[in-house]
């Protein structure tokens, strides 16, 4: 089991490697260490904002399913001809995490600030991360079964940035602690 990061406070004191900030990079970086490590199944551990109705701050969740949206389509300011389909988490892995929520992930290109936009692409999607559609679709290639495990830190929106400093920490280590157990399993 390869544990990865965007980087490297997420990790602690968890052996792991980091995959950088922001879903091209994360992509590009997992790509890379998947094809070096060649791992039997990959978690992704981090902090994520929760979308309006999304679960609670200091709450952790298994990511379900994992998407992505260009905010601009989503404002109607450009369109997608092909968007990708959202990757699935890997069954066998949700089951070993049967104590966390299960929750529809949505990476986008940057922090959403704004609430209307936070609202239009929450249709669907409980809670947005910058790296979990990117390190999904590395291991999706690759065949390696992937799925994120996140520290709720902030809720989307204007005061994001401000939450996530204040709760960053707390919620990188539940989503640790979340996942010792799968560590220490033959």
């Amino acid at each position: 089991m390869l544990l990865l990061a965007a980087v490297r406070e997420e990790l602690g004191d968890l052996d792991g490697e980091v995959v950088g900030i922001g879903p091209v990079t994360a992509a590009a970086r997992a790509a890379a260490i998947l094809e070096r490590k060649r791992p039997d199944t990959v978690i992704l551990l981090g902090t994520a904002g929760a979308y309006p109705g999304g679960p609670p701050v200091m709450s952790v969740i298994v990511g379900r399913n994992y998407g992505w949206s260009y905010g601009v389509a989503a404002m109607g300011l450009g369109y997608v001809p092909r968007p990708p389909a959202p990757v699935p988490g890997d069954e066998a892995l949700l089951a070993l995490l049967p104590a966390l929520p299960r929750h529809e992930v949505l990476t986008t290109g940057a922090v959403t600030t704004d609430l209307t936009l936070a609202r239009r692409l929450s249709d669907g999607f409980s809670v947005e991360h910058l790296e979990a559609f990117g390190v999904a679709i590395a291991c999706q290639h690759a065949g390696v079964p992937f799925v994120a495990v996140l520290g709720i830190s902030n809720l989307v929106g204007p005061d994001a940035h401000a939450q996530w400093l204040t709760n960053r920490d707390p919620a990188q280590a539940a989503a640790r602690d979340a996942v010792r157990h799968l560590l220490s399993s033959p």
